[in-house]
């Protein structure tokens, strides 16, 4: 009877954490296509069909109860068990939009703040460094996927050999996307329009069935990607130069102590450097992220180290305090001008925060979470890769090139300078005539 009673409480538990994770319209909208597969079953309707009024009113609130209870199961089940997986709403999380206003769809009012905004001044919109471009999940050894970051249309593949690869998007031929139905043949990408065949480390073209010979010329452009952390990331530089720096692997998730747990990601409108900002900004901590009530106020003591020896590295530390006690440490190596390693002292896992430029002023900040085998360490990781109350603030704030700071702001402007090294003569500028709608 006990061991009942705990499954059942852990399964209560684990609906209820998933919910707060997942949002309630989302579980709402899961558990209505469940409730009707259900209701749509043969069983269903030859029980429907049967007896008299109240035996189709009882198989009615029975199989509600069933639907319920399989859903709640279901749920329960992959939000322990499985990783998970989570994309914020645009319109909930950077407008503060839950429902239409009349006359309005949701769409509509997310544009019209939009073409509201004064975006100012803002640096370059793609700076020099790593970044994630697609989850290891998402490509499976011979598929193809088109991926649009850094302003560039991309088309990802994963060999025979289990290799990932990035070429342009655009067969130099007729130009057919290569991501769009494009086969993979050993470590080769095959264009879908007339089958020219090009290397994935190289991009050389290797074959055209129908020519008796292939033009030395001929070639597709590669694009230098790295994969780990269950991430393929993609080298981006302004002058075309070599990576001078490459992301470290989790040493628990290379050994197999953390395994992968999961993300949570969401699309919004802002400049990259206002989320790295953010991690030099004290002051915002015990406004945006403490506790909502006033009078119970944390203290963020935090420091930021700019390496002289890393120097594309910004180690930050900080501890919440309350009443003078210590609550919470954790320490983040901020890794270039995309990616933000987390190691939080206070449970065992690692997270890993990437935002990845998809066009200007277009972002893509995802968190990736990783822990151990252990639930509770499962439950906690899965809980803290929710998106941040920061995307509000950032998708609707203007660029102030020369703020108005107070001494206290002091680590602000250490870290815009230390930023401003992954600009180059040739970073892109933002171009107010082209369209954002990425």
């Amino acid at each position: 009877m006990a061991t009942v009673l705990s499954s059942l409480m852990l399964l209560i538990a684990a609906v209820v954490v998933a919910i707060g994770v997942y949002g309630p319209t989302q579980i709402y909208q899961d558990f209505f296509t469940t409730f009707r597969t259900a209701t749509e079953s043969p069983l269903f309707t030859s029980l429907l069909n049967t007896g008299l009024g109240y035996i189709n009113i009882t198989s009615l609130l029975a199989f509600s109860l069933l639907s319920g209870l399989i859903y709640a199961t279901r749920l329960a089940y992959n939000f322990l068990f499985n990783p998970m997986e989570h994309y914020g709403s645009e319109a909930e999380t950077a407008y503060n939009i839950i429902k239409p206003s009349p006359g309005k769809t949701t769409e509509e009012r997310m544009r019209e703040m939009k073409q509201r905004r004064d975006i100012g001044d803002i640096p370059p919109v793609y700076p020099n460094g790593w970044f994630v471009v697609i989850r290891s999940d998402e490509l499976k050894k011979g598929e193809t996927k088109c991926v649009n970051v850094l302003g560039m249309n991309l088309a990802a593949f994963r060999g025979e050999s289990g290799r990932s690869y990035i070429v342009d998007a655009y067969c130099p031929h007729l130009g057919a996307n290569l991501g769009m139905g494009g086969k993979v043949e050993g470590d080769c990408i095959a264009c879908p329009f007339h089958g020219w065949t090009f290397r994935g480390d190289d991009g050389k073209c290797v074959k055209i069935h129908y020519a008796e010979k292939v033009p030395a010329f001929a070639k597709v452009k590669t694009h230098r990607s790295l994969e780990i952390n269950h991430l393929i990331m993609l080298w981006y530089h302004a002058e075309g130069d070599e990576p001078s720096w490459f992301p470290p692997e989790f040493e628990e998730v290379k050994t197999g102590q953390y395994t992968y747990q999961g993300f949570s990601a969401v699309f919004y409108d802002c400049h990259i450097q206002d989320v790295a900002e953010n991690h030099a900004d004290k002051a915002h901590f015990n406004v945006l992220h403490a506790s909502k009530d006033p009078c119970i106020g944390f203290d963020f003591n935090l420091k930021c180290e700019f390496s002289e020896e890393r120097k594309h590295v910004n180690v930050v530390s900080t501890t919440a305090v309350r009443k003078n006690e210590p609550l919470n440490k954790w320490m983040l190596e901020e890794i270039g001008p995309g990616l933000s390693y987390y190691f939080d002292e206070t449970q065992r896992a690692r997270f890993l925060v990437s935002s990845t430029p998809v066009g200007p002023m277009r972002q893509r900040t995802m968190a990736v979470g990783y822990s151990g085998t252990g639930i509770i360490d499962r439950i906690k990781t899965k809980i803290a890769i929710k998106a941040s109350a920061d995307v509000l603030v950032w998708a609707n704030k203007t660029y102030r090139p020369t703020p108005l700071f107070v001494k206290e702001d002091q680590l602000i402007k250490e870290h815009r300078r230390w930023f401003a090294q992954f600009y180059t003569k040739n970073s892109p500028r933002y171009n107010p005539n082209a369209s954002l709608e990425w």
